[in-house]
């Protein structure tokens, strides 16, 4: 069919006074690799060495509170075994025997990095430490952080153990979509039960970036001799929301505040089409209504240069009609997001309601209903010309 193509140009939306650019040089990190991306679409906006692998110390975390999340029931009673026990590095004290809710054993493993709560979920839920790897690897996997492979839950030095900083970019953008993890790895402090004391325990957020730097809202620090200081973290301004990522750097939390810098001067989300908002109409052909609306099927927001939003344009292409019957949200045509002479997004357009096929009695009453309309117009004109 042939195509009508409207042309809708954006320069109606306001226009952002561009920012000073901020540079960013990777010579002006101290990390062996870095990365930028943007929470919303996943672009990255900056990277160094992002796909070096690496081992990722206790950043390998977020992946065990990702698995345990969608694997195991936030209420359920874990009981920690001698293995958890027994865990060399960071802890919190476990010992055989203790029971908890899976949910507080997940803070002990993202706020204060215990590599024992790490074992007691993974036991608890794969039976052993190593068939819960194979599942965070997996998992990697399934994401696309190909480059990624976990040996154990807790980041621990092992040979087959690493990951990317691209890698590691994915995996957390994918954690924070889950609230749960999200709640927690901004969470500063928490306490939970310690049987045999009077008294519970507390356990603080190993990422200082949330008390240094205002915009900070998670996610995970790490650290072993091999891997070095790692930092994987997040901050918000104005809804718009980035994740960065540190490998083996000297000054973890410097290297990610100019990351944040750097994006949020440089760059803007911009909302291009809501979820809702009609597109345009198209003719329905043997159809009981004689139109049907369209809308993208689903919402598109890009990240753009800051003040750049002028050279965004938006391309309906829609057929002259359709015929009928239509189902709802079927495709109908296409829209194109352009950027300058770059396209970045090609989005369905599908109708919004069903028009079901006409029937022989809406035939018949829509014929008569025409037939009238001729009559009377017919009579009106022949009385005008009797009387004139």
């Amino acid at each position: 069919m042939k195509k009508v193509l409207f042309l809708l140009c954006l320069a109606f939306l306001p226009c952002f006074n561009a920012a000073p650019a901020l540079a960013l040089r990777s010579g002006d990190l101290a990390a062996s690799a870095a990365v930028l991306m943007d929470y919303t679409t996943g672009e990255i906006l900056f990277a160094k060495n992002s796909d070096e692998r690496r081992p990722p110390a206790s950043t390998t975390k977020i992946m065990t509170a990702v698995v345990a999340l969608e694997r195991g029931d936030l209420r359920q009673k874990i009981t920690v075994g001698a293995n958890a026990e027994g865990t060399e590095g960071s802890s919190i004290w476990l010992k055989a025997g203790e029971v908890h809710e899976l949910n507080d054993l997940l803070y002990g493993v993202l706020l204060s990095s215990g590599n024992d709560a790490s074992v007691a979920v993974a036991e608890a839920l794969a039976g052993s430490e190593q068939k819960f790897a194979a599942w965070m690897t997996a998992k990697a996997h399934a994401l696309g952080a190909e480059s990624t492979r976990f040996e154990n839950c807790n980041g621990l030095p092992a040979p087959n153990h690493y990951t990317t900083a691209r890698d590691l970019a994915l995996i957390t953008r994918y954690a924070l979509h889950n609230p749960v993890f999200d709640e927690i790895v901004k969470t500063k402090r928490k306490t939970i039960s310690w049987p045999g004391h009077p008294y519970d325990r507390l356990m603080i957020n190993h990422n200082k970036l949330l008390w240094r730097y205002p915009l900070a809202d998670g996610v995970k620090t790490g650290y072993t001799r091999e891997a070095g200081n790692c930092l994987v973290s997040s901050a918000t301004k104005d809804g718009h929301r980035l994740i960065s990522v540190v490998l083996n750097s000297r000054q973890t939390y410097a290297d990610a505040e100019a990351l944040f810098q750097y994006g949020f001067a440089n760059y803007q989300l911009l909302t291009v089409v809501s979820p809702k908002e009609k597109m345009g109409a198209v003719r329905v052909r043997d159809g009981i209504r004689q139109r049907v609306p369209v809308l993208a099927n689903r919402p598109v927001t890009l990240v753009i240069p800051r003040g750049a939003a002028q050279q965004v344009q938006v391309n309906v292409a829609l057929p002259p009609a359709v015929k009928a019957p239509v189902e709802k949200m079927q495709q109908i045509g296409e829209l194109q997001v352009r950027f300058g002479d770059r396209l970045l997004r090609k989005v369905p357009l599908v109708s919004a309601a069903p028009v079901r096929k006409e029937g022989l009695f809406h035939r018949l009453f829509r014929w008569v209903r025409l037939f009238s309309y001729q009559t009377v117009t017919l009579l009106k004109s022949l009385g005008t010309k009797v009387f004139s």
